[in-house]
């Protein structure tokens, strides 16, 4: 039977391409974002997080294409090599109808050509439907980590936007008692430098 390793490299390269760009996104989300002061909180690039995406998505048909195109080999491949095993199985048999004289013999050689006919075709059969399902299983899994990837970072985003939007409350809301005890102060000094002045 043939090997399925070119299919299995191009599924390893294709997921360790998806990885690498999931690795960019957590730098981006965390590595590369700056910490909002006194929330253990950071602000998240919207921007460079679409950019991402965006990545990800170009890279994902690539993945998907070329894993196609090694399919499409792969049939190349199973069909050339089908046609050489029925050419083998031709020559045996036009081989032995010249050499052997007796029936018997000539009977047997036609069963084991056509046995080894139906061998091959079996086996690429086989070998065809592993691969498509195996295409078919890479999509698929590439496909639900991307919309697992997609939501998690949506998710990040709404929680970072909140809490900053809270920090920011906090800050306006000190920022504003800060000047109403100032404006106060500043006040009681007006009342007293009255006072003092003559009448």
């Amino acid at each position: 039977m043939l090997s399925t390793s070119p299919v299995n490299d191009v599924t390893q390269l294709a997921i360790l391409h998806l990885r690498q760009e999931l690795d960019r996104l957590e730098e981006i989300l965390v590595a590369d974002s700056p910490r909002v002061p006194l929330s253990g909180r950071v602000l998240v690039n919207e921007q460079m997080v679409f950019q991402q995406l965006d990545q990800l998505r170009h890279h994902l048909p690539a993945m998907i294409l070329e894993a196609e195109q090694v399919l499409q080999q792969r049939d190349d491949i199973l069909r050339h090599a089908q046609a050489q095993a029925q050419q083998i199985v031709l020559s045996a048999e036009q081989q032995a109808a010249r050499m052997l004289d007796q029936h018997l013999i000539s009977q047997q050689a036609q069963q084991e050509a056509q046995r080894l006919r139906s061998q091959v075709q079996q086996e690429c059969a086989v070998l065809r439907q592993n691969t498509v399902a195996e295409l078919h299983h890479l999509r698929q899994q590439t496909q639900e980590e991307l919309s697992q990837q997609r939501q998690q970072a949506e998710r990040e985003r709404q929680r970072l936007i909140q809490g900053a939007e809270t920090y920011a409350n906090q800050v306006l809301t000190l920022l504003e008692q800060v000047l109403g005890e100032n404006l106060q102060r500043v006040q009681q000094g007006r009342q007293q430098l009255q006072q003092r002045q003559p009448q």
